[in-house]
């Protein structure tokens, strides 16, 4: 990391419990945890231990975002908790099955059960009366288990203490389509939001693709509070969300979560910054929104999609233009 900065140490857990970044590493030994993996980490076990109620993480294309908060933390809560109802809603059925599956095969792994002896799910047909199938899985002797759903899809008579919400969005045609985004906003109040409780928790985990994007649309009609120190895990209100963005290229002010310095890539060794900028260069308000997590229209831009900027003029200049308002 650039700098002076520091990330705090991660938790060692509660009790018996052991911390989730012990438990990530612990089920799947082969990741390579940077640290801002390891300060995201630390924010999902806040949201793990019911700490933090509605929690917004948005993070750039391949990083980790679904590994830590869709694959790792459901497996990880109904350890701590294996009487809670969680459901796990993607952009398709088929996707969010995936991740229900991964969460399965965690769980009856060997690794799984040094940590959490008392959570056990169905294998082959023992024991009887137990679902387990690629949308469901009930947690045996519990009340607890695991749905996935895809965008649009029912969840009638189910109820829900901890939903998350990966990736409600295929690409960039979806969310840029006002049906789509209408659709998803629909599905969102009249069924995420009816299958909730008092005491229910929404983790919500995206790549941004548009301002008027479900994050969009709750930040205009609902208290978001931007995550920028540790303290704030705890005492905040049940009706705050709070919202982390991790920048592929660090260019807002360094905070205790993210103490990168300006113009530091998030993770230099898989995306560094000299790929990046060439990504930026071929699409600056695709890269703002994906990369950046800063989304904007693209109507009524003074300038084209071909317009270009230069930290060094090109030896041959071809045409000098200039505009002034």
């Amino acid at each position: 990391m650039g700098g002076d900065a520091v990330f705090l140490p991660e938790p060692t857990g509660c009790g018996q419990h052991p911390s989730f970044g012990q438990f990530a590493l612990g089920v799947y030994p082969f990741l390579e945890l940077q640290p801002f993996h390891r300060a995201y980490y630390r924010v999902l076990e806040a949201f793990a231990a019911g700490r933090v109620r509605r929690l917004i993480v948005t993070m750039p294309p391949q990083h980790g975002k679904s590994v830590g908060a869709t694959t790792l933390l459901p497996a990880y809560v109904l350890g701590l908790d294996p009487d809670l109802r969680l459901a796990i809603a993607s952009y398709s059925g088929a996707l969010a099955s995936k991740f229900n599956r991964r969460v399965q095969r965690i769980i009856e792994s060997r690794e799984y059960a040094r940590f959490f002896p008392a959570t056990n799910i169905k294998c082959g047909a023992k024991p009887p009366g137990y679902i387990r199938t690629a949308d469901e899985v009930e947690i045996v002797g519990r009340r607890g288990g695991l749905l996935s759903v895809g965008r649009e899809g029912s969840l009638t008579g189910n109820r829900v203490d901890c939903f998350i919400l990966d990736d409600l969005y295929k690409d960039a045609l979806e969310a840029n389509s006002p049906l789509v985004r209408a659709n998803c906003w629909e599905w969102y109040t009249s069924v995420v939001r009816t299958r909730m409780h008092n005491a229910s928790r929404e983790l919500i985990v995206f790549t941004r693709w548009h301002e008027e994007d479900l994050i969009g649309t709750l930040a205009a009609r609902e208290p978001v509070v931007e995550f920028t120190e540790w303290a704030q895990l705890d005492g905040l209100p049940a009706d705050r969300w709070l919202y982390l963005n991790f920048e592929a290229l660090k260019c807002s002010p360094p905070t205790e979560i993210d103490p990168r310095a300006p113009g530091e890539a998030l993770w230099e060794a898989q995306q560094g910054r000299a790929l990046l900028e060439a990504k930026r260069r071929l699409d600056p308000l695709q890269f703002e929104s994906m990369y950046q997590g800063h989304p904007s229209s693209r109507e009524g831009l003074l300038y084209g999609l071909n317009f270009a900027e230069y930290d060094d003029l090109p030896h041959e200049i071809v045409r000098r233009a200039n505009y002034t308002d």
